[in-house]
């Protein structure tokens, strides 16, 4: 019974721990799983980092092979050295011996690569025979190593290079004031550079003579253009800036401004020829007298006739600039002469230019003349303008007494010894038009100075087309202003004095004008005409008169100078008429309209008739 119940009660022990068991298992199982849940990353982690591993050590596995055929062949190396061990004696012994025979050459070897260094001192101490003897002994010592040794090789690169900078140094010498020694001097070592250059190139090529002249052709363009910068050098730094600060000066220095200008342009003349004649007959000497049995001389003379002219070309460009700011034909007079005497100096050596010269001064000359014209006319114009806008007379007439020159009422004395006839006095009384004839006769004083023969049809045609033409339509237009109603002022004065202004210029200052120019340039025949029908007009004959009987001789002395003394007081008559009939009363616009217009076309006829007779 007890038994029966041990076991019942054992059975049952077994039972419940089982069933313990069996719950805890499921509860470790559960626990397990959650812990796998929350450590998913670390597991994923460690997986990564386990195939990462594995790949570093496959990789490793790789480079250990590699190193073992290395570590291989390096065995077999250091097996082969010490197989050689037993020569290593005789090459130490070989190398010993070529050092004590680089120390025995140490001195010779520091002058070696001194070379270099030598010619780069030379150079810059002028001293071209040494440089030279170093050149060529660059080519001597590229023929002796003709294995190419390292060292020798850029010792002869860098005095190559030296012997560039001695080229360019002798050029620039040439820019320079040379005289004839020097000169030659300088030409004689580049034609030695020259003939190491071809030495270098002997056994390379066979057309030597073509290369030597070639050489030669170059060295005669250098020569000329180094020249060329000398040429161009201003003669001092005063003559190549003195301009500009007087041409930023007042107006109280022009006179100076015009004398530096002149100054300057003859220095400029000066120093052209100077110059270019030494460049020419160097460049003779040197090149063409060596060369007088060569077949390129007349390379050389073909070369030196372009720089020749191109230079000359050079020069009149220069020229022509340069005379714009003369103002004078003084100025232009001594331009003239300098450029004339360097154009004969190069005619010497055939490059005569002196027909080249006078359309430059003929141009600028016609210029200066036109200047005094063109300031007369406007002078008058101005006046005009003034005198209408104002409406007083008393500028344009003059009330001071004028009477006929004594002995030259008929002409029979001053103007019998000399054509030129003297200004009329009649111009006095009208002071604008005798300006006008004062700025002509500046204009042809000019002409006294520096006259060309060939501005003669330019001087005449500009006086017709320009100067008496822009006085006449000046007249014309000043007279159909007056004549306008309305017009204040002394209104009627203006337009006598307007007719009157036409008429004095129709009949007197044209003719003694043209007759002026004429004489200005040399004809006097044409001169005289003028001035003989200008004081036909002026001082007309005395109406013929009856045979005196020899009893009335007193009488007629008596009548004649009667005669010749009521000259002049018609003339002023003449001049007065119309004030006085205009004082007299009466409508007189229609009469001067009608006047006016004659007076237009008998002046435009006269002045046109002339024009195309020049």
């Amino acid at each position: 019974m007890a038994d029966t119940l041990f076991m019942r009660s054992s059975v049952g022990s077994d039972i419940n721990e089982r069933a313990a068991a069996k719950a805890a298992l499921e509860a470790a199982e559960e626990q397990l799983q959650s812990l796998c849940a929350s450590h998913a990353g670390t597991f994923v982690a460690v997986e990564r980092r386990g195939r990462a591993l594995e790949m570093a050590l496959g990789e490793l596995l790789e480079k250990v092979q590699v190193v073992e055929s290395q570590v291989a062949s390096t065995q077999e190396a250091l097996q082969q050295e010490e197989d050689g061990n037993e020569n290593t004696l005789a090459a130490l012994s070989e190398k010993h011996r070529v050092r004590r025979r680089t120390l025995l050459q140490h001195s010779s070897l520091l002058e070696l690569l001194e070379l270099p260094s030598l010619m780069d001192a030379c150079v810059r101490s002028n001293l071209y025979e040494e440089a030279l003897s170093i050149a060529a002994f660059a080519n001597t010592l590229e023929r002796r190593h003709t294995e190419k040794n390292q060292v020798v090789m850029k010792v002869i690169a860098q005095v190559r290079s030296r012997q560039s900078d001695l080229r360019r140094y002798l050029l620039h010498s040439l820019k320079n004031q040379v005289t004839m020694p020097e000169c030659l001097e300088i030409v004689t070592a580049l034609r030695r550079l020259n003939s190491i250059d071809l030495e270098r190139l002997q056994s390379e090529r066979s057309d030597l003579e073509r290369v030597h002249a070639a050489m030669e052709l170059s060295l005669q363009v250098d020569f000329l253009e180094s020249r060329d910068a000398w040429l161009d050098q201003p003669a001092n730094i005063n003559s190549a800036g003195f301009l500009s600060p007087i041409g930023s000066s007042s107006g109280g220095n022009t006179s100076a401004t015009k004398l530096h200008s002149s100054e300057h342009l003859l220095d400029t003349i000066e120093r052209y020829r100077t110059r270019m004649f030494e460049i020419a007959t160097q460049f003779n000497a040197i090149f063409r007298a060596q060369q007088a049995t060569s077949s390129n001389n007349h390379v050389s003379v073909s070369l030196l006739s372009m720089w020749t002219a191109r230079r000359i070309h050079s020069f009149l460009k220069i020229l022509s600039v340069e005379l714009r700011v003369m103002e004078n034909s003084a100025s232009l007079r001594d331009a003239l002469d300098a450029s004339a005497f360097f154009s004969q100096s190069m005619g010497r050596l055939g490059s005569d230019f002196t027909s080249q010269l006078p359309p430059l001064f003929e141009e600028k000359l016609v210029a200066i003349v036109l200047s005094h014209w063109n300031e007369g006319t406007s002078q008058l114009v101005e006046t005009l303008k003034i005198c209408r806008e104002v409406g007083v007379v008393a500028p344009l007439v003059s009330t001071a007494a004028i009477e006929p020159e004594p002995g030259n009422l008929d002409g029979s004395d001053g103007a019998t010894s000399s054509v030129m006839m003297p200004p009329p006095r009649q111009l006095m009384a009208l002071p604008p038009l005798g300006r006008v004839v004062n700025a002509c006769l500046a204009g042809l004083n000019e002409l006294r100075r520096c006259l060309l023969p060939g501005v003669f049809p330019k001087i005449r045609m500009a006086l017709e087309k320009e100067f008496l033409l822009e006085i006449k339509n000046t007249l014309h237009a000043h007279e159909r202003a007056v004549m306008t109603p309305g017009l204040r002022g002394e209104a009627v004065q203006l337009r006598e004095v307007a007719k009157q202004m036409k008429d004095v210029t129709k009949t007197i200052i044209f003719p003694y004008l043209r007759g002026a120019v004429e004489l200005s340039l040399g004809n006097d025949a044409g001169a005289k005409e003028h001035f003989d029908k200008l004081r036909m007009v002026l001082y007309p004959p005395a109406p013929a008169s009856p045979p005196p009987a020899a009893n009335d001789e007193k009488a007629t002395t008596e009548k004649s100078a009667t005669s010749e003394s009521s000259h002049f007081t018609e003339n002023i008559e003449d001049v007065a008429a119309p004030v006085a009939s205009q004082s007299a009363g009466g409508d007189l616009t229609n009469e001067k309209t009608n006047e006016g217009g004659w007076a237009d076309e008998r002046f435009d006829d006269d002045v046109d008739v002339y024009v195309e007779q020049v």
